[in-house]
């Protein structure tokens, strides 16, 4: 999430907004938020961050990315343009992808 931070005016510069979003609770979305202030970063998470908590993963289950198992979502990106179509989107096993290769995504649209 860091180089997606560190890349916020560049994201916008491409007509694009970032939104976190996640099964955590409201109290552990702010507690994340707040953790994110460093001396490199000092404004903290730039983008919106949501919750989707409750009901439980019902936004993850609509873009098909609800781990039951887990009872999280899987690592995802999508790219939706301004009518709501998903343009682009990709699942991820280990971690989230670098910003530059979403950057790439975009300018590529």
């Amino acid at each position: 999430m860091r180089g997606f931070r560190a890349n916020y005016e560049k994201f916008q510069a491409a007509g694009a907004e970032i939104i976190e979003i996640s099964c955590d609770s409201l109290a552990v979305q702010k507690a994340w938020t707040a953790s994110m202030n460093d001396d490199d970063l000092p404004d903290g998470v730039p983008f919106p961050v949501a919750s989707d908590f409750w009901p439980h993963g019902e936004v993850s289950r609509a873009y098909d990315v609800f781990n039951d198992e887990r009872g999280n979502s899987r690592r995802s990106v999508f790219i939706i343009d301004a009518e709501g179509i998903i343009r682009w989107s990709n699942v991820y096993t280990d971690s989230i992808p670098a910003s530059g290769e979403i950057l790439h995504e975009i300018e590529q649209l």
